[in-house]
């Protein structure tokens, strides 16, 4: 009679990368410049996520879903920028709406619904979400029912803390990245130069 093998094979793990770019950059822009308005700095955001695909590669040991990039934009027209990043191997660009007071709008609902779905379908095994809000709390327990484990990333705050309190405890693992990883893709933006009024026409002779 064969004798069943019962030592557990690893299985690999696939994951993907859930980005809340608002709370990125926040965060970010906070730590690095004191800045309160993105319109403050520049980003080198093309660089920035193949730093984060790397960072997750060395944390995960498996295979990249894709990299999800949530970000806003007035009406849902990508910017310039967006269209940049959306062109990128393995990112997904994601757009809620950004309103007239610059407050974004369906964003946090996409998020929930992509790690949600991501676990019901299987496709993944783990998630790092990079993200702040105690929205996310009821998709973490919904994707960690689903058996996916749910790696949080933070942004070092300038003091205190920048991430809901649930959210970090509802995680299975948590990671607060350095202002020092970030400060290479973040810059002040040039400040407008002030346009000196033309000198007054000199009088004409009488």
């Amino acid at each position: 009679m064969a004798i069943p093998d019962l030592v557990p094979h690893p299985v690999a793990a696939k994951y993907a990368v859930l980005v809340d770019v608002g709370y990125l950059y926040a965060a970010a822009g906070e730590v690095l410049l004191g800045a309160k308005e993105r319109k403050e700095y520049r980003v080198a955001a093309d660089e920035l996520i193949q730093s984060l695909q790397k960072h997750a590669e060395e944390r995960i040991s498996g295979e990249l879903l894709r990299i999800y990039w949530y970000d806003a934009a007035r009406d849902r027209v990508p910017t310039v920028d967006q269209r940049v990043i959306a062109q990128l191997p393995w990112v997904k660009v994601r757009l809620g709406n950004l309103n007239a007071r610059g407050q974004q709008k369906g964003v946090d609902a996409q998020i929930r619904s992509d790690l949600e779905a991501l676990a019901r379908h299987h496709a993944v095994t783990d998630t790092i979400l990079l993200a702040g809000d105690e929205d996310m709390v009821p998709a973490v327990e919904a994707a960690q029912a689903y058996g996916v484990r749910i790696h949080l990333w933070g942004v070092e705050p300038p003091y205190g803390t920048n991430q809901a309190e649930r959210l970090v405890w509802e995680s299975d693992t948590v990671e607060v990245i350095s202002a020092d990883y970030l400060k290479p893709y973040f810059t002040r933006a040039p400040q407008p130069v002030p346009v000196t009024p033309p000198a007054a026409a000199a009088a004409a002779p009488s």
